[in-house]
């Protein structure tokens, strides 16, 4: 039996959403203690319920997948769970956008009906309760669950095994990212318990988590040149350019670029990025993105139409002027000034974002606009202060500025390397957040009122503490209160 070609077949986003399988797991969703709790109170409840039952073994049918993988996989059941794991990288990103945009001075969220949008992002403090998110172990569990039944079904060719072990394992190291770049110095467990009864993992530095990350792109990297030509489970449009698992490959390359850029490993960083998919040369909109859809019962972009999303001031007040006079390309083709002032809790905001103008409007995963700026900040950290002013230039010329000269010193470029950053990656990442905090200018992020913050990161969620009483619960520790800056 081929098990490429009997599934590839597979149907875009939509199969990927309805399988169901043991690789959905949300960038928000918390594991260890709260579902070795929530198993503990089903327990008693059915015990409750069912008083002489002695048989206490249920299946899990909120996710039936997991069973089916863990306890018999078949070849349909592992092609259909590594094809959701594009939902995974999806969520992984998209969690971000907004929510650290706000951080970073991107964008605001204001909804009349619920302040803490606002108020919990920009004022706090933020406790475990009201601010413990992006514990995606969930996500962990269930690709390390689609790895194990990878290895268990001898029906999949070995090429195509490599190739899912490639995709699986760079989605991981995603997802491992995901979690320590929110919680940073607090650093975090590197995989969830194999059962939900056994101990927790210990909680390890923020260098060890990086560590693992790294290890899992660069065995990501060792499966995808041992797999064949292609995946064999379906991909939607937006992986165009990266559909097999050598194209694949350069976006594997591209995540290490990004992930050591925020160490500042700057060699490392350009090793990955020379294997990446960056050409100053090509379009700078090029990249993986993902996809949403207006099917009903698919998922749409959570970023189209909202009314409470607008552009942070910032965004066209700080834009640099075209030789004609008129602002960088960026301002006016990504917001829209709206007729009247919108105020809300003391923010005054004008201009809403047109970024995501449609319910299937893609979400960039990685694009070449920010290798080519990624490419930029390499050479300036390491002395090629002109290499960095021609990198510039080329994303300038796209967006109809004038060319930066060089002005002779470092700063100068480091700031113009961060304002196009800003332009160009605005509501991809919350990478303005992420820049500011890498290079200690978040006192700078501007503040609407005299009682807004800045975090330095998220504690842990609730149901972690509750599962690590040997934390620390005071002022700014893992499962304390976070006050801003």
């Amino acid at each position: 039996m081929n098990s490429t070609e009997s599934i590839k077949s597979a149907e875009s986003m939509k199969s990927a959403e309805s399988a169901k399988s043991a690789v959905n797991g949300s960038a928000n969703a918390g594991f260890g203690g709260g579902t070795r709790r929530m198993a503990g109170a089903a327990a008693i409840a059915l015990a409750l319920a069912g008083g002489a039952c002695s048989d206490l073994v249920v299946p899990n049918f909120n996710d039936p997948s997991v069973e089916d993988l863990t306890t018999n996989p078949t070849v349909n059941s592992v092609v259909a769970a590594a094809q959701n794991l594009m939902v995974t990288a999806r969520g992984n990103t998209s969690s971000r956008v907004l929510y650290v945009g706000v951080w970073g001075r991107e964008a605001y969220d204001l909804r009349p009906e619920e302040p803490r949008t606002t108020t919990n992002r920009l004022i706090g403090p933020l406790d475990p309760v009201n601010g413990g998110a992006f514990w995606g172990y969930s996500s962990l569990k269930n690709i390390q669950v689609l790895l194990d039944a990878v290895d268990a079904v001898e029906a999949i060719p070995e090429s195509d095994k490599n190739a899912i072990r490639g995709f699986a394992k760079t989605v991981a190291a995603q997802s491992l990212w995901n979690i320590v770049i929110m919680h940073t110095t607090f650093g975090a467990a590197l995989e969830p318990p194999g059962d939900p009864g056994d101990e927790l993992s210990p909680i390890v530095s923020e260098a060890e988590v990086h560590a693992r990350i790294h290890q899992l792109l660069d065995e990501a990297q060792q499966h995808l040149s041992s797999a064949g030509n292609s995946f064999p489970f379906g991909l939607t449009s937006g992986y165009a350019g990266f559909s097999s698992p050598a194209e694949f490959t350069r976006l594997n390359r591209a995540l290490k670029a990004r992930y050591h850029k925020y160490r500042g490993e700057w060699s490392q960083a350009m090793g990955a990025l020379s294997a990446s998919f960056m050409n100053p040369a090509g379009d700078l909109g090029f990249g993986l993105h993902h996809n949403y859809s207006t099917n009903p019962g698919d998922a749409s972009s959570p970023f189209f139409s909202v009314a409470s999303h607008y552009a942070h001031p910032r965004f066209l007040a700080d834009a640099q002027a075209k030789p004609d006079g008129t602002p960088d390309d960026r301002a006016t083709s990504k917001t829209a000034v709206q007729p009247k002032v919108f105020s809300l809790l003391g923010i005054d905001v004008t201009e809403k974002f047109t970024i995501y103008d449609r319910q299937d409007s893609p979400l960039p995963w990685v694009r070449n606009e920010e290798l080519v700026l990624m490419h930029a900040e390499i050479a300036l950290a390491t002395g090629d202060r002109q290499g960095a002013v021609d990198d510039l230039n080329i994303v300038r010329a796209a967006h109809g500025l004038a060319p930066f000269a060089d002005p002779g010193n470092d700063a100068a470029v480091l700031d113009e390397i961060l304002y196009n950053r800003f332009m160009s990656l605005v509501l991809e990442g919350g990478f303005a957040y992420f820049d500011a905090r890498q290079y200690g200018r978040t006192d700078q992020l501007p503040r609407a009122r005299a009682d807004h913050v800045v975090f330095p990161q998220l504690p842990f969620p609730q149901n972690e503490c509750l599962a690590r009483p040997e934390l620390g619960t005071g002022r700014d520790q893992p499962c304390g209160t976070i006050y801003g800056n």
